[in-house]
């Protein structure tokens, strides 16, 4: 009974996987052929989902001369309980008003302008926003239109989706709860059934203590009331991850793992640019191990490699048609604007702490790893501000209400992270020694490709100090928890045990915090919204100031409300309200 629970939460949250997929897939080839998004677009792709998913797992069930009345249960309740989470998803978040920098600039004016008209393969953003019409286009060097013509737009074109729907643009990004539900539930059914967890005393207890920790995290919790998509990225990475590691490690059954990790490559690859490299990195190594494993397997070696050719065709070209394929076309980079002529400087080398920049990027990330989890940074302060060293274990004064920053530059995984890292090297050690001891050979390598691949990116590539650049960091620390809970022997357990609480705790602080601010956040918002919606009663349009030029996505929080209004730069009014003034 247990497993068949699990089992459906299981196929529920790949049912959403592929919803989502399908969302950006559909949109993708619509936008193709010059038509864009309307209201009727979910519906339909949910409808498409639906199709396919029971399709599969009917064709499946038949193959595997399996009850066919049983599975069409399953399906069923697998869908029902993905458009119950969607649905809670979309609720919740858009009773949360978005107030991050990103959210009202560009990512709002990508998934705004996409709901309304915007085809982002044949126009460019500036052209469609001065045809429809948005008034709080300040500047015109503004460099939001450059993001939004050239980033990633995974999340935005599911965004857009949701608000042609809603009608409510804080709905657009679900996305986030919507991944955390789809990284828990696959985690759990991947603990339980396929390592068969279960059938171990509190093998249940073990698995959703992992599942949960996985996904909220202190990277996801600061994000899930924000367009921030660091935390789509980072889920999408572990289930990588993970699904190689189930790949490398059992030997029937894959369809499915195969199947989650070409979704979690478009997904990844798709929220942003590193996610490209992240997936690539981390696929290719596992690869080439593969290859050298299978060497004598022609059929495996075919399989894969014929896997791979297809799942980056469609990634980059289908999914990444409206960045990747357009920047290269256009801009002769697929990473434009940030390679190629004309690029702009990375913003990870521009927000870097002064005491920090010179530093070699592996010394970096012991330094703010072992910090205060605070902005140090000269974008928000003009004091020369560094990164506090403290004792691991221990809170600063004022450290637990820096967790409410979406981008938290230093300490970002947590104020207890410190501590639980030299537990995870601790546990790096006694996994080694484990695997040779007993000559567990393929899962050390394994375990060393994973650390290995992690170890190289953080020495390669900038940003090794900001946790939402470094996602694969925390997922070692869940692996080694893994570990601890799956070993047999009263040590081992003890310490996962101990290693679990304080995670569950780190987490605790982080969401408490995030929590909070969202609340008061959102209440304060509505209400001034309420007030101004009421000032603007009667008025044909209502002129109003912005806090900061860049907000040009507060436009269409005014659309959703009915409100027309006119850029004003004389005013003087001390009134405060949403990212404006009136």
């Amino acid at each position: 009974m247990k497993k068949n629970i699990i089992r459906t939460i299981g196929m529920s949250a790949i049912f959403l996987f592929m919803f989502i997929i399908i969302i950006q897939l559909y949109t993708n080839i619509l936008f193709l052929v010059n038509i864009s998004i309307t209201k009727w677009n979910l519906p339909i792709e949910f409808g498409i989902t639906i199709l396919i998913f029971g399709g599969m797992y009917l064709l499946l069930a038949k193959k595997k001369n399996e009850s066919i009345k049983k599975e069409l249960i399953q399906i069923i309740a697998s869908i029902i309980i993905g458009a119950l989470v969607f649905t809670i998803a979309v609720f919740c978040v858009g009773k949360i008003y978005d107030v991050t920098a990103d959210g009202n600039t560009y990512h709002k004016l990508g998934v705004g302008s996409m709901k309304n008209g915007w085809n982002p393969l044949y126009e460019s953003s500036r052209d469609f926003t001065e045809e429809d019409g948005n008034a709080l286009t300040v500047s015109e060097n503004n460099i939001n239109y450059l993001w939004a013509d050239h980033y990633a737009m995974g999340t935005e074109t599911i965004g857009a989706n949701i608000y042609a729907f809603t009608n409510n643009i804080e709905s657009g990004k679900a996305f986030t709860l919507v991944m955390m539900f789809i990284g828990f539930g696959i985690m759990l059914e991947y603990l339980v059934i396929q390592r068969d967890w279960a059938s171990k005393k509190f093998g249940i207890i073990k698995a959703l203590a992992i599942s949960i920790l996985l996904v909220v995290n202190p990277v996801t919790i600061v994000q899930i009331g924000t367009y921030y998509v660091d935390a789509t990225l980072a889920i999408s990475l572990f289930l990588i991850i993970i699904e190689l590691i189930a790949i490398n490690t059992k030997k029937d059954n894959l369809f499915e793992n195969y199947l989650i990790l070409a979704m979690a490559i478009g997904m990844c690859s798709n929220a942003k640019f590193t996610g490209l490299g992240y997936a690539g990195v981390f696929c290719a190594a596992f690869y080439v191990y593969g290859v050298i494993k299978n060497r004598k397997d022609k059929k495996y070696i075919i399989k894969n490699t014929v896997f791979y050719i297809i799942t980056v065709i469609i990634t980059v070209c289908v999914l990444g048609g409206t960045s990747y394929l357009k920047n290269m076309i256009k801009n002769g980079h697929p990473f434009y604007p940030l390679y190629g002529e004309g690029h702009v400087e990375n913003m990870v080398n521009q927000e870097i702490p002064e005491s920090l920049a010179e530093k070699p990027n592996i010394v970096q990330f012991f330094i703010s790893i072992f910090s205060k989890g605070e902005n140090v940074s000269p974008s928000y302060s003009d004091v020369l501000n560094e990164p506090d060293l403290k004792i691991p274990f221990t809170i600063q004064e004022g450290e637990i209400e820096n967790y409410n920053i979406p981008d938290i530059r230093v300490g970002g995984f947590g104020p207890l992270y410190s501590g639980i890292f030299i537990i995870t090297i601790g546990i790096m050690v006694a996994i080694c020694v484990d695997c040779i001891r007993n000559k567990k050979y393929n899962n050390l390598i394994i375990y060393g490709i994973i650390v290995g691949v992690s170890a190289i990116l953080l020495i390669a590539l900038d940003g090794s100090y900001w946790a939402r650049y470094i996602p694969y960091v925390y997922l070692i620390s869940i692996i080694n928890l893994a570990y601890l809970f799956e070993k047999k022997g009263k040590v081992a357990n003890i310490i996962g045990i101990i290693l679990a609480l304080i995670m569950f705790v780190n987490s605790g602080l982080v969401l408490y915090t995030a929590t909070k601010n969202y609340i008061g956040n959102s209440r304060y918002v509505k209400n001034n919204m309420i007030q101004f919606e009421e000032y603007a009663k009667d008025k044909e349009e209502v002129p109003i100031k912005l806090n900061l030029e860049a907000y040009q996505g507060v436009q269409y929080n005014l659309d959703d409300l009915g409100i027309n209004v006119v850029l004003d730069n004389t005013i003087t009014s001390e009134r405060d309200g949403f990212l404006f003034k009136y």
